[in-house]
């Protein structure tokens, strides 16, 4: 069984200890519950789905298109977009720059996998989706 989690709080700028920067809850300090990860971007993520955890993003500053099943949202400052589980998507910066997204997930995963994701070689990267139960697509599914 998993240690609780501990109150904890990060000033702006700080990172879990021994995560990656940006990263504010993780499967260690959530004990699995929850990701936050603020994400300074000016890019975003091809179509894919998730099988495993919802996926929810906040946007803090700028604008991110955003593409759920059949649904596109157009999702500017203190827009909130709920991708549940089984439904694939996408989603790009539409705004000029970057855009500042906390991009969460429920459960935790989400920094695990970034990681190891792109930590790998591109040969290596569909077994890193695979092993946290990510698919990806050439393009939208139908």
């Amino acid at each position: 069984m998993k240690e609780n989690p501990k109150p904890y709080m990060l000033q702006a700028g700080e990172s879990v200890p021994g995560c990656a920067g940006g990263v504010k809850a993780s499967i260690s300090s959530t004990a699995g519950g929850l990701t936050v990860i603020e994400s300074f971007t000016a890019g975003g993520a091809p179509w894919h789905v998730h099988s495993r955890e919802d996926e929810y993003f906040y946007v803090v500053e700028g604008e991110i298109t955003v593409w759920c099943g059949k649904e596109t949202f157009q999702a500017g400052p203190r827009s909130f977009v709920f991708l549940p589980r089984g439904v694939p998507h996408a989603w790009d910066v539409k705004s000029a720059g970057k855009a500042t997204v906390l991009m969460m997930t429920v459960p935790a995963m989400l920094e695990e996998f970034l990681h190891e994701f792109h930590a790998a070689k591109p040969e290596q990267r569909g077994d890193v989706a695979q092993k946290y139960g990510l698919t990806f697509f050439a393009g939208r599914p139908e």
